[in-house]
């Protein structure tokens, strides 16, 4: 006897079968898409850091305080009048326009080279921003005196006393000393210099 067609369980097998690849590739699909949205937002932030060292090397007379601190906070906003971007920043994972009042914070070593560091999420972290420069430079054996920091909360309450200091100097060893200030999940750090 031939089938003209199928049967009830053949079309339920089939529609099951059917039913578990299309949760396979809906499922691949949104993880990929996420990876991607993930990978743009890398790059995008590794752009907004290029910019930020082109613009402090190009522009370091410019910036408030970056020759004689050798630190400095650049806004989104400067980047974009100043054409390092033609057009808002788009945070892809969020679909919104990053806050032209983001700020990149810059440094300059002690043997010049200016690295740039921007955190998209810094609307919900507490800013820290240093007293006196970035590097501090002393002579072998001289006293260090900690100069400190300032921090604000993301809702712009003053939480100077709750920094942590961490790190130590060794006034009597020439070297390079790192001093971090950290509150909350923000941290900063200050290079110390004995020569």
């Amino acid at each position: 006897m031939k089938k003209n067609g199928f049967t009830l369980v053949e079309l339920l097998a089939t529609l099951v079968l059917m039913g578990m690849l299309a949760t396979v590739i809906i499922n691949y699909s949104i993880k990929n898409n996420n990876r991607m949205k993930e990978e743009s937002r890398r790059n995008m932030v590794h752009s907004i850091e290029i910019a930020a060292e082109n613009y402090a090397t190009n522009n370091s007379s410019k910036i408030s305080g970056f020759d004689t601190n050798d630190f400095a906070y650049i806004t989104l906003e400067t980047l974009i009048k100043e054409e390092q971007f033609t057009s808002s920043l788009i945070d892809q994972t969020k679909d919104a326009s990053l806050p032209i009042s983001d700020t990149v914070y810059v440094t300059k070593s002690s043997v010049g080279a200016i690295k740039a560091y921007y955190d998209i999420n810094q609307g919900s972290k507490p800013k820290i921003v240093l007293n006196g420069s970035y590097n501090l430079y002393l002579k072998n054996g001289n006293t260090y005196t900690e100069l400190g920091a300032t921090a604000i909360s993301s809702t712009g309450v003053d939480i100077t006393s709750s920094i942590e200091i961490t790190g130590a100097v060794d006034t009597n060893t020439k070297g390079n000393y790192m001093i971090t200030y950290t509150v909350g999940d923000s941290s900063i750090i200050r290079n110390v210099i004995v020569y």
